[in-house]
């Protein structure tokens, strides 16, 4: 052997063509294991050289009489496997308490037993997967090792201190819900999304949409409702389902819902399956005129009320007033939630899991979804169809 170089072990070659594999678990330990030691030897110096630097006061009595009293061996979690390190410990002249001086500055208080790297990894996963199997993937794949139940936890924390942005002057909220199995109801409960969208940069020559989460919440619409109150947009585009009058400057009912609602309530009317779609093509036509069409709509809800169909004239009737607003407002980027409906999808994917979810737990990892996903930095950018 030459100077210098370094001996592998034998049963490295043992393998018919598998020594690229053996190489790499190889390197891969020797790594892990130089890690472990300059992670415990680094911690350990910085920790002598803070004491130097730094005046501890006792918890105690407030004195600053402080000598060093040896070492404690900690153990944490991380996803390279386990770390062992120690911790400074120190005592007071004065009253005799020994206490661990670092503990507060370094971040490790005696409670904790992850590291952050291997927590964010573990909500990442649980927001897309049941928390049992993102705590047997995260163990296969880092080695490390973390319940689902410590995972639940986790995912509840974050929720609870998030902190959604305020809505920019070129954004345009939309909002949408859909029902999840939740609670004790059998239909379960509705979840209610808002977010901000905008055009945003041309990506290989398409276009694309930035969009940001500006709400999500499970149970009634109330809370919603306030926060737009709260936020005041001054365009806003829903499907029909609920109210929104004075939560925005300009609202507008989304064009393909009420093209799509229209053959339910002919339903309603009694109108027969192969005629609703004759009814349907008149409105889109109607919706999508920017010169004749308000009186268009007009004349087309008289028709329905000659033809019998009260319902569909109702229907039509209501929304009416903010069919049109985007002729008013040219600001108006979008006449649709196709935005958010990509989004819904994204939602139901989760939620539907075959079984029933508690309120909170679900608002929980449905809420940093969308934050991960939609209010990254790296994130929230999507291209347009």
């Amino acid at each position: 052997m030459l100077p210098g170089e370094t001996s592998l072990p034998e049963a490295i070659f043992t393998l018919n063509a598998q020594v690229v594999n053996q190489l790499f678990d190889e390197l891969a330990k020797d790594a892990d294991r130089w890690l472990k030691n300059q992670f415990s030897e680094r911690f350990k110096a910085l920790q002598v050289q803070w004491f130097a630097s730094h005046s501890s006061t006792c918890p105690r009595c407030n004195s600053q009489h402080v000598i060093r009293k040896g070492w404690r061996k900690r153990l944490l979690m991380c996803s390279r496997g386990q770390l062992a390190f120690v911790v400074l410990q120190a005592r007071c002249k004065s009253c005799d308490r020994t206490f661990r001086p670092f503990t507060s500055s370094s971040g490790i208080p005696t409670s904790r037993r992850f590291l952050e790297e291997l927590l964010s990894k573990a909500t990442d996963l649980a927001i897309q997967l049941p928390f049992v199997r993102s705590s047997r993937i995260l163990k296969t794949l880092t080695g490390g090792s973390i319940s689902h139940e410590g995972i639940r936890q986790k995912v509840a924390q974050e929720a609870d201190q998030i902190a959604l942005p305020s809505l920019g002057f070129d954004q345009t909220a939309l909002v949408d819900s859909t029902k999840v199995k939740a609670g004790i109801k059998d239909r379960g409960v509705p979840v209610h999304l808002a977010i901000a969208v905008e055009p945003g940069p041309l990506v290989g020559g398409r276009k694309t949409i930035k969009k940001q989460l500006l709400h999500l919440h499970v149970g009634g619409v109330e809370p919603l409702r306030q926060r737009l109150k709260q936020l005041l947009p001054k365009r806003l585009v829903h499907d029909g389902g609920e109210s929104y009058s004075g939560c925005a400057e300009n609202i507008q009912r989304c064009r393909w819902h009420l093209v799509h609602q229209l053959k339910h309530y002919l339903w309603q009317d009694g109108v027969a399956f192969e005629d609703r779609g004759f009814y349907q093509d008149c409105l889109r036509s109607i919706l999508w005129d920017d010169e004749d069409g308000r009186e268009r709509l007009d004349v087309f809800i008289e028709d329905m009320k000659e033809f019998k169909f009260p319902t569909t004239a109702y229907h039509l009737q209501e929304a009416r007033d903010e069919a049109f607003t985007w002729i008013q407002n040219p600001e108006f980027s979008y006449m649709t939630t196709s935005p958010l409906e990509r989004e819904m999808r994204e939602l139901n994917r989760r939620a539907d899991v075959g079984t029933r979810w508690s309120q909170k737990g679900i608002e929980n990892v449905l809420k940093l979804l969308f934050h991960k996903r939609l209010n990254s930095e790296t994130r929230g950018l999507v291209r347009s169809r």
